[in-house]
């Protein structure tokens, strides 16, 4: 009998692509990947479209140029249906881990239409996700942010996000989460503003996206540590149908979101 396959490493959970010359500004895209290792597809099992259609579809590459503007840029290779990246993680309760199965069924519904049962991970597997997805992932994070403001007396954490219109019809083509202005300054916020409306693209603030658990753990501005949240509409870039994206226009916000990662550099150095 073969030895069972052994859970990822730190390593394998996300990808970090390193500036030449190191900025203040870090960007984490904790929503692209698509990839279930060995030990979860034991206990997670998803639709292929369902894997695709729920990610953010090509948010890695929507911000792939920020390096160039000495952002550093830490993304996620494993599926939010591995771990959810951005959300808060809940471990079942000892008593929840020893329902029946049938007890612990839920419905998942898909952006693609896809509906099917499943029963959550037990307890074990649930701590194993935290312990060597999770955590690593965001003491990355952490690690980029700390470097960054020893280096330059301030860092910015950009969460990068694309949302799908069909569940958030008539939202911005760019929303900006701020947690209601508590995880970031307002200098940051207007960075962010400008770009937009130099690239004739409407923005929200913190409606419907207010920022999640990347702001909530990593700002901290009295330390001088500030956090945004961006989502880009997926309508801007994705065919409707196909969720596949289009070149040119995947191209144009690139340079959109370069010139954020400028714009914030260049705004946390007057």
């Amino acid at each position: 009998m073969s030895a069972p396959p052994s859970p990822p490493s730190s390593l394998s959970a996300f990808r970090v692509h390193e500036p030449a010359a190191p900025g203040p500004v870090v960007v984490e895209v904790p929503h692209a990947g698509l990839l279930v290792d060995d030990v979860s597809a034991r206990f997670t099992r998803v639709p292929e479209r369902a894997l695709a259609a729920d990610a953010d579809v090509a948010a890695d590459a929507l911000f792939g140029d920020v390096a160039l503007e000495g952002a550093a840029l830490v993304v996620a290779t494993l599926s939010r249906y591995v771990i959810d990246l951005n959300t808060a993680p809940r471990v079942p309760t000892p008593y929840e881990d020893k329902l029946p199965y049938g007890l612990r069924e839920v419905r998942r519904r898909s952006v693609s239409g896809e509906q099917w049962f499943e029963s959550p991970p037990p307890r074990a597997e649930v701590e194993r996700r935290v312990r060597d997805v999770f955590e690593p992932y965001h003491a990355e994070v952490a690690a980029r942010l700390a470097a960054a403001r020893a280096r330059h007396g301030v860092a910015i954490l950009v969460s990068a996000h694309a949302y799908p219109d069909v569940l958030f019809p008539g939202a911005a083509d760019v929303v900006l989460g701020t947690r209601g202005g508590a995880s970031a300054a307002g200098w940051a916020r207007d960075a962010v503003a400008e770009a937009a409306r130099a690239h004739g693209l409407s923005l929200a603030l913190d409606e419907p996206f207010p920022g999640g658990h990347a702001l909530e753990r990593h700002a901290r501005r009295d330390e001088g540590i500030h956090a945004l949240q961006i989502e880009i509409a997926r309508r801007l870039y994705c065919d409707a149908r196909t969720h596949a994206p289009r070149a040119d226009d995947v191209a144009r916000l690139r340079a959109f979101t370069r010139v954020v990662a400028s714009a914030l550099a260049s705004a946390a150095a007057r």
